[in-house]
């Protein structure tokens, strides 16, 4: 199965610029959401991330799981404890959504490399 997780990212920033400049304020405002959001709070930033990879898995969004990944990666969860809570988004969302742990299976391999 082909998927290039740092081209899609790649591809998908490189298109965010047009929207950007289009819309700058509602883009400046979805960022700003974002990181108000991901930081730590009553609920730390490293858990957000990991919470953010399943649901980034169960929606299926094949930009949001590489960029979820490669944040869990950052703030220190391991493969195993991503897949790990990968397989309880499985357990909601049903099994065609394991067709997307190989892709962050895939992704974390590419991340680490």
């Amino acid at each position: 199965m082909y998927y290039n997780p740092k081209g899609n990212l790649a591809e998908f920033n490189k298109l965010m610029v047009d929207i950007k400049n289009t819309i700058p304020k509602e883009y400046d405002a979805f960022i700003n959401e974002k990181l108000t959001v991901t930081k730590s709070g009553k609920v730390p930033e490293k858990i957000k991330w990991l919470l953010l990879l399943v649901a980034s898995l169960t929606q299926k969004c094949p930009v949001c799981i590489p960029r979820a990944t490669q944040h869990c990666l950052e703030v220190g969860w391991s493969k195993e404890e991503m897949l790990e809570a990968c397989m309880v988004g499985v357990l909601v969302a049903g099994s065609s959504v394991m067709t997307y742990v190989t892709l962050v299976d895939k992704t974390i391999s590419e991340f680490k490399k």
